[in-house]
């Protein structure tokens, strides 16, 4: 099959997440279905101006060939906007009953394209289809996953090529997105969280040997640190605060291919979510995952699946293993939560820096499984090719 054109909806939920997915996958479908229109209906434009600053407050826009057109305009103007070959239901948003009665006539392929996971389970469901009353329109699971058998993650062509700048031009990015500080000699980490108490981490990186900057990304992540400052003494450097042997800094917002060279240039990354979380991984830097929080703490089972995914994936020594034990045991203790909170949690950071190059060279084979096995991109576009 050939598309001549693809809807993707999408409900902005989580914030970035799902829009930030939504934005690269409407990317690599233009990619690699040049000659096909992308539109991307959305239900909320906000985040999508703070990721994109090519993008308004327009019901109607066409950024890098692609349109975005806001839910309601689309149901207002619906006869003249019609409907496409294949629809992406991204994470399960509802289409609106016009669009899905005309669908069912007219499109050929209907993807329900779910959230990311590391479930096993995921591998039996991917690729299944959805009986639906029509006798032209084909309905699938789409199960993005961490493994050859699933339906991969999302890898998209200039976030690797921000990826490569990032990585060997690190004193250049730096000096472009901070340019009133000195980095030289200094480790550096970017924080974007949920909210959460960070003193265990501030006391592990007064220990350290080497001074070190945060670069705190989002407000629930500056907000956490902003609590720690209105009880401890810290200087202020313009936009830097120091604290002993730790510099932080509240970055603006940035967009999403400026994130990407940032979190590319660092030494590591702590992320929140599906997209950043992706990106952190694809990288191949050591990380923490600030998973979201799902009530009855499902969250804690979605990451224990993750890191069975991670750990089944990779070769590894007997060193290599002990130190990887005790860095999941990490991942654990800092996600594990009821609520999300400022109360102080009981991780400790120690294994994270003292055994960095480890984990450092863990990540990075962990990264090359992903390029290699789990490209989103490739496994949908041979489907569709073959349908």
């Amino acid at each position: 099959m050939k598309p001549n054109s693809i809807d993707v909806f999408c409900d902005v939920i989580d914030n970035y997440g799902d829009i930030g997915v939504v934005y690269r996958f409407a990317k690599e479908m233009k990619r690699v279905f040049p000659e096909a229109r992308i539109r991307v209906i959305l239900n909320k434009l906000e985040e999508l101006i703070k990721i994109n600053k090519e993008a308004t407050y327009r019901e109607y826009q066409v950024i890098n060939g692609i349109e975005y057109i806001f839910e309601d305009f689309l149901k207002k103007n619906f006869e003249e906007f019609g409907v496409s070959d294949i629809i992406v239901e991204a994470f399960g948003c509802d289409i609106f009953e016009e669009y899905i009665k005309l669908g069912k006539v007219q499109s050929k392929l209907w993807i329900n394209l779910e959230y990311l996971s590391g479930e096993k389970w995921i591998e039996d469901f991917h690729l299944n289809q959805s009986l639906i009353d029509s006798k032209t329109l084909k309905k699938i699971f789409y199960m993005p996953g961490f493994s050859e058998k699933s339906g991969g993650i999302l890898i998209d062509e200039e976030f690797l090529k921000n990826k490569e700048y990032g990585k060997n031009n690190r004193e250049k990015v730096l000096k472009e997105f901070f340019p009133d500080f000195d980095f030289n000699n200094k480790m550096v980490g970017t924080i974007f969280s949920y909210e959460k108490n960070f003193e265990n981490l501030l006391e592990i990186l007064n220990k350290q040997e080497k001074e070190t900057v945060l670069i705190l990304m989002g407000e629930k992540t500056q907000k956490s640190f902003s609590k720690f400052f209105e009880k401890n003494l810290t200087e202020d450097f313009l936009k830097w605060k120091k604290y002993d042997k730790i510099y932080l800094y509240n970055a603006q917002f940035f967009s999403q291919e400026e994130y990407d060279k940032i979190i590319s240039a660092v030494d590591f990354n702590f992320t929140r979510g599906e997209d950043s979380i992706v990106r952190a991984l694809l990288i191949g830097k050591p990380f923490l995952w600030h998973i979201y929080l799902q009530e009855d703490k499902v969250h804690m089972l979605k990451l224990r699946a993750f890191l069975d995914r991670f750990y089944e994936s990779i070769s590894l020594n007997e060193e290599e293993k002990e130190v990887l034990k005790e860095y999941f045991k990490l991942l654990e203790e800092y996600n594990d939560r009821e609520t999300n909170s400022f109360e102080r949690g009981n991780e400790d950071f120690s294994i994270f820096f003292e055994k960095f190059s480890i984990i450092n060279k863990i990540c990075e084979e962990y990264s090359k499984f992903l390029l290699e096995k789990c490209n989103l991109t490739k496994k949908l576009y041979t489907y569709i090719n073959e349908i």
